[in-house]
């Protein structure tokens, strides 16, 4: 029996009994370099994928969410990371001047932040279904002798491919942007992934 987990990147601590399969796959996208100003970041990603030299960015402002964002900002030489709770409607904007700023964000996000005046929103990757390891999914439920016992699913697009291989006998573990039909799954539980569980 094996546990897998499905996010971008590898987990701190990945269980001796667990396997990592990222079932997204990240890719740089041409972009604007950012303004000596504080940023808003609510995945790593964003700043893993910004082309210039963050170095003249260290001591801005950092807003952001979750604990391990705000720590691996940390462990790149940021300096003032403010973590803004745990999801990116947490951000409060318009409740004291967080403007002007510089949004480093990707493809796909659950706000919408260039909306704010003062905000400038710049895309520095873009992420698709990584084909390999849902395929490697696939070939632990119909090919190997190993079962899947626990799912690990941080995106909805990511949960959609997975439902299409109908893991019936598996128990999914999904962020709150995960929206299951908990009809194909022996069971469904939410969860935060800046937690451990």
């Amino acid at each position: 029996m094996v546990d897998i987990y499905t996010q971008i990147t590898k987990p701190d601590c990945l269980p001796f009994d667990a396997l990592w399969l990222s079932c997204l796959k990240t890719e740089t996208v041409k972009h604007l370099k950012a303004w000596k100003q504080p940023l808003i970041v609510t995945h790593i990603e964003a700043i893993r994928h910004y082309e210039y030299d963050y170095i003249e960015l260290l001591d801005q402002y950092v807003y952001c969410i979750g604990s391990r964002t705000s720590d691996r900002l940390k462990e790149m030489g940021f300096t003032k990371v403010e973590m803004h709770g745990l999801f990116a409607k947490e951000i409060q904007i318009d409740s004291r001047p967080l403007t002007p700023c510089t949004w480093l964000h990707g493809n796909k996000y659950s706000r919408d932040f260039s909306k704010y005046v003062g905000v400038t929103a710049i895309q520095t990757y873009t992420s698709s279904l990584n084909e390999e390891s849902l395929k490697t999914i696939y070939n632990f439920k119909n090919v190997f002798l190993s079962k899947i016992r626990n799912i690990y699913v941080y995106s909805n697009q990511v949960l959609k491919a997975l439902e299409e291989i109908h893991l019936s006998e598996v128990i999914l573990h999904h962020t709150e942007s995960c929206k299951p039909n908990s009809n194909l799954w022996a069971k469904t539980k939410s969860f935060y992934p800046g937690t451990k569980e």
